[in-house]
């Protein structure tokens, strides 16, 4: 059957060539071209239901700005210190993002504020920013979009003499980071045909066999890509640019080796004796089910990327998978039509009819000390992997991309002259079942906000109670205490200035009585005497009222202290609410004083009437007159010793207070408060649109901290913050109805470990039990099909140590959190593709015995699997010329595995394995023993199977 196909592909070449040559042209013609599909079809880095986004979806819908998670920063800096043009040149450009740009949802330019500025220009003054929130989710082409306006609006508005601009952030770094690598893949996919074809050159010594697996792997990757285009411009898989190269690349590698085993078997075949017809026939019998099986296995890995919830992975399956697929069908349709077609012009002929003696002394060696070179191989393994124990894995994704991108720049235009960690906040919000916008609510917010600052790692909070994230110097309890004090000391001593009067009206007083005695000169002169007591006692009643009054005002501003000291049941064990009451209490008894003043002072002004008017009545009302004088010298009398009361109460209050408000300068523990008409101040105003909903039941709080945002440091900090200000709702008006919501790139750095976690450990799951069922069935033996995957798996964790001991330890870059995956995924499929070669060869010549059938198998295959896998290496390393970390480390990691498996474990550990199983290798079932002697052109003669005794 294999060979019927072999012969009608060969018949038929220049229709099966013509066939592919149609489809690739009418799919790149009809369907839109791959890179435009992804442009517009690409889908969100996270999941949709992950934590973070729908924190961040929660947070848009309560603040009315935006509910995705795509955080664009842009970052002013200049080599002077920044002045009024340069501001002018910020509220211009925040005013055409807010009006003027698609995608931009909201902006934060807090520059301009003076309660929040020192958070949003550096401490040199040479730089600023501002914070936009823009639609789509990270990483799906709404929010590439929204990037891609939103540096357009910047380009639009132009800066001031020595301004430079720059678009930064998560979104910006993960649309540059894709950019980059989209902008190198076509350099990148020539650098690797060129690699391959030079190798092919020099290993055939002909350009027209080296062009065969060109051709084909070529024309395969031609036709995948209008499939996977087309596929994913209906929605029916994802697609990437990540997903673009690795499709290229591991079609390049697979369909290239596909075509040298193919080659391979059938100069070998031609070296034996026999007709190309028969060759070609014989060789596509022999190593069609070798290319279906490794297809199968690489495809089926590839295809279980479907089940990670990460889209940087997820999104790389199903097209490199159909990309395999693709050159499977190259290879076991095209590349045979191009061998008959070229065959009968004897083109594609092998160089010399000679066997491998190289390869036939290693493969003697093996069969002879089996044990020795496992256990040498299996050393060299173990040294490779050592470097394991001390990985690092870095989710950081700025570190993966160019530092020339706009968005690298912008950040290291930050480094130095703001904190770390500026532009990667996590941001906290509070909703409540209360409007938040009140001193209560103040309080619980500076509550929240101390608590987050005592997390491990968290540098500043910038919250309502904090809006330049420092303690604001007028709100607390002492610095109002301090400012009553100031006012108290002003009014009441221009109020006690004024009240001098009372010594004249003493002396008035006196005066007429001196007068009454001399009543019998003129009751005129005791009229005019009256006369000027009533004016006097007029002006302390007017002084008295202004006294009153100024207490009576003074007193409403220490309400707030009042309220505190009346909240604190044990009063006098707070240390500050003592000091409060120490406060309160002089000043309420010096606005009683005041009213005993008032009362005096109207008493005199009518005591002085009546007597006016009994002179009036009768010249014998001098001794009522007499009486009232007494009354009213005894009033004066009271008044001056009330005034020599409240005058010293008055001066060591003021004198208290102003002490306490030094006592407590700057620190956090004068008890926090601000009056309402905080509120009502312009410069405050903003700080609360910005950190208050609408209407005003949540707020947000701004954490920065240090270390790695993008990081374990950021994950390991989400949590604690979380549960901080969680903890800090306790005992409070909001323990029952406040809600904490957290987001920001420590969150969803912390879900992203465990999503990878999560998604390397199925994968291993699945992909080890797929292989093993595709390789235990194509070989007949459960026993082989462990001892391949065993083998594959131990490269594997070779190759990752080999590649932690070159990025990690010498170059200093931690290895990338999707390099593990990814390279589980193609060197557990490839490599078992190799081995697979080997083993099914050994099977063949088994019935010679497990030594002769290691040595003939190493004499076959030797060269073969060795220059594929160099081929495929050679795609992997042609990877490295990316300048995206995570592209280079990936096709490096891949590279180093396949070097280690086609030259360590192919070579000296599977045989070695074999040999010492002997027959227990192919459990259940074992060959027998031919006994036709092998033949010197090496044919093969298809073996026989029984089960064993």
């Amino acid at each position: 059957m294999l060979g019927t196909i072999a012969r009608a592909a060969s018949r038929y070449a220049l229709l099966v060539m013509a066939v592919w040559v149609l489809l690739a042209g009418v799919g790149n013609v009809a369907v839109p071209q791959l890179e435009h599909v992804v442009k517009e079809q690409s889908r969100a880095f996270f999941p949709t239901d992950s934590g973070a986004t729908q924190a961040a979806q929660r947070m848009g819908k309560l603040f009315g700005d935006s509910d995705s998670n795509n955080i664009a920063y842009v970052v002013l800096e200049a080599d002077r210190t920044l002045g009024e043009p340069d501001r002018a040149y910020y509220r211009a450009l925040a005013e055409r993002l807010r009006t003027q740009t698609p995608g931009v949802e909201s902006v934060m330019d807090l520059w301009d504020d003076p309660a929040a500025a020192a958070v949003f220009e550096s401490r040199d003054h040479k730089a600023a920013y501002l914070m936009a929130r823009l639609s789509g989710q990270l990483g799906s082409s709404a929010a590439t979009e929204a990037v891609a306006a939103l540096r357009g609006a910047v380009d639009l508005t132009d800066p001031p003499e020595g301004l430079r601009t720059h678009v930064t952030g998560p979104g910006a770094s993960l649309v540059d980071e894709f950019a980059a690598l989209d902008a190198q893949l076509a350099r990148i996919t020539v650098l690797t045909v060129g690699m391959i074809a030079a190798l092919l050159l020099f290993v055939y010594r002909s350009p027209i066999t080296a062009a065969v697996p060109l051709a084909s792997v070529g024309l395969s990757l031609a036709v995948a890509r209008p499939v996977v285009a087309l596929l994913g411009e209906h929605g029916v898989i994802e697609v990437s640019v990540f997903s673009v190269a690795l499709m290229s690349a591991m079609v390049l590698g697979a369909g290239t080796d596909y075509g040298i085993f193919l080659l391979g078997r059938y100069h070998e075949n031609r070296r034996a004796g026999l007709a190309a017809p028969e060759a070609l026939a014989d060789a596509y019998r022999r190593v069609a089910p070798v290319i279906a099986g490794s297809s199968a296995t690489i495809a089926t890995a590839l295809f279980c990327l479907t089940f990670a919830k990460v889209s940087f992975l997820r999104s790389a399956g199903i097209p490199s998978g159909i990309g395999i697929l693709a050159a499977m069908l190259g290879a076991l349709t095209l590349t045979p039509a191009m061998i008959g077609w070229f065959s009968r012009r004897g083109r594609v002929e092998p160089r010399v009819a000679r066997i491998n003696h190289r390869w036939r002394r290693i493969g003697t060696a093996v069969a002879r000390w089996p044990g020795p070179v496992l256990v040498t191989a299996a050393a060299v393994l173990v040294v490779c992997t050592v470097p394991l124990l001390g990985a690092k894995i870095s989710f950081a994704e700025l570190s993966a991309q160019p530092a020339t991108t706009d968005s690298s720049r912008g950040y290291q235009a930050m480094h130095g002259r703001f904190p770390d960690n500026r532009l990667l906040p996590e941001i906290v919000s509070i909703q409540a079942d209360r409007d938040l916008r009140t001193p209560a609510g103040l309080i619980t917010i500076e509550r929240v906000t101390r608590k987050v600052l005592e997390v491990r790692g968290v540098r500043t909070v910038q919250s309502a109670s904090r809006p330049a994230g420092t303690p604001v110097r007028q709100g607390t309890l002492a610095y109002q205490a301090g400012q009553i004090g100031e006012q108290l000391d002003g009014t009441a001593q221009s109020a006690l200035d004024g009240m001098s009067s009372v010594d004249t009206v003493t002396a008035t007083i006196g005066r007429l009585d001196t007068a009454l005695d001399g009543m019998q000169r003129g009751l005129t002169g005791a009229v005019d005497g009256l006369n000027r007591v009533g004016a006097g006692s007029q002006d302390i009643g007017a002084g008295m009222t202004g006294l009153q009054g100024n207490l009576r005002e003074v007193s409403g501003y220490a309400d707030p202290l009042r309220q505190f000291v009346n909240g604190n049941p044990d009063c006098a064990a707070n240390p500050i609410c003592a000091a409060v009451q120490k406060i309160v209490k002089p000043l309420d008894d010096a606005v009683s004083a005041t009213g005993t003043l008032a009362g005096g002072a109207g008493a005199l002004r009518d005591g002085a009437t009546s007597a006016t008017n009994s002179l009036d009545g009768a010249a014998d009302a001098v001794v009522t007159m007499r009486g009232a004088l007494s009354q009213l010298r005894g009033l004066t009398s009271t008044l001056r010793s009330s005034l020599d009361t409240v005058g010293p109460q008055m001066r060591l209050m003021t004198g208290y207070l102003s002490q306490l408000s030094s006592d407590f300068a700057g620190s956090p523990e004068g008890g926090f408060y601000l009056p309402p008409r905080t509120f009502d101040d312009p410069e405050y105003r903003r700080v609360m649109d910005m950190m208050f909903s609408p209407d005003g039941h949540a707020t947000r709080l701004l954490v920065y901290g240090d270390g790695e945002s993008w990081g374990q440091d950021g994950a390991d900090r989400s949590d604690e913050i979380r549960v901080a200000a969680a903890e800090a709702l306790k005992d409070t008006p909001l323990a029952a109805g406040g809600v904490v919501d957290l987001t920001g790139v420590g969150t969803a750095t912390a879900e992203l470990i465990d999503y990878v976690q999560h998604d390397f450990a199925l994968l291993v799951l699945a992909t080890l039990v797929l292989i093993f069922v595709i390789v235990a069935g194509m070989l007949r033996s459960p026993v082989a099909g462990i001892v391949v995957l065993a083998t594959v798996t131990v490269s594997y964790a070779s190759a990752l140590g080999a590649s932690v001991a070159i990025w990690q330890f010498v170059l200093g870059q931690p290895l990338h959190w999707a390099v593990p995956a990814l390279a589980f995924i193609a060197l557990v499929a490839v490599g078992a593709d190799y081995n697979l070669l080997l083993a099914m060869r050994l099977r063949d010549e088994a019935a010679a015995g497990v030594r002769t059938a290691t040595i003939r198998a190493f004499a076959g295959t030797g060269s073969v699997v060795t220059i594929a896998g160099i081929v495929f290496g050679l795609t992997m390393f042609a990877m490295l010329g990316a300048s995206v970390v995570t592209i280079a480390q990936v096709g490096s990691t891949i590279g180093i595995g396949l070097m280690i498996d086609t030259l360590v474990v192919r070579t000296f550990v599977v045989p070695p394995i074999a040999v010492l199983l002997g027959r227990w290798f192919w459990w259940p079932r074992r060959p027998l023993r031919s006994s036709r002697p092998y033949r010197r052109e090496h044919r093969s003669v298809a073996p026989s199977f029984a089960p064993p005794r």
